[in-house]
């Protein structure tokens, strides 16, 4: 098992959710620039992946997040693609939120 250590302290942007529908029932993200600070910058961990796609590691006082929020380290930003809350059973201290983002604006190879 890899420990991936805090290298970053996030602030999540949240985007209002549910997001509305429109009248085929298909969801209609907000407004760009409609989102808001969910709270004090909190240590994370930010690791890009072979195929540049980023893994992050939050705190989990940021949940909820999803798709399309975004989490902001001061120097970077990720758009949120997934995020799912993870437990560990042993120790409560230990919980983070898995997510997948992409780098806004990507890297530049």
């Amino acid at each position: 098992m890899a420990v991936i250590l805090p290298n970053r302290r996030f602030t999540a942007y949240v985007a209002e959710h549910p997001w509305e529908r429109d009248a085929h029932g298909l969801p209609v993200p907000p407004r760009p620039g409609t989102t808001a600070a969910s709270g004090p910058a909190l240590p994370g961990a930010a690791v890009v992946q072979a195929d540049g796609s980023w893994s992050l590691r939050a705190d989990p006082r940021h949940w909820p997040l999803r798709p399309g929020d975004r989490l902001v380290d001061g120097a970077e930003s990720w758009t949120i693609t997934t995020a799912r809350l993870c437990a560990v059973a042993v120790d409560g201290a230990a919980d983070y939120i898995a997510i997948t983002a992409a780098l806004d604006p990507p890297l530049v190879p």
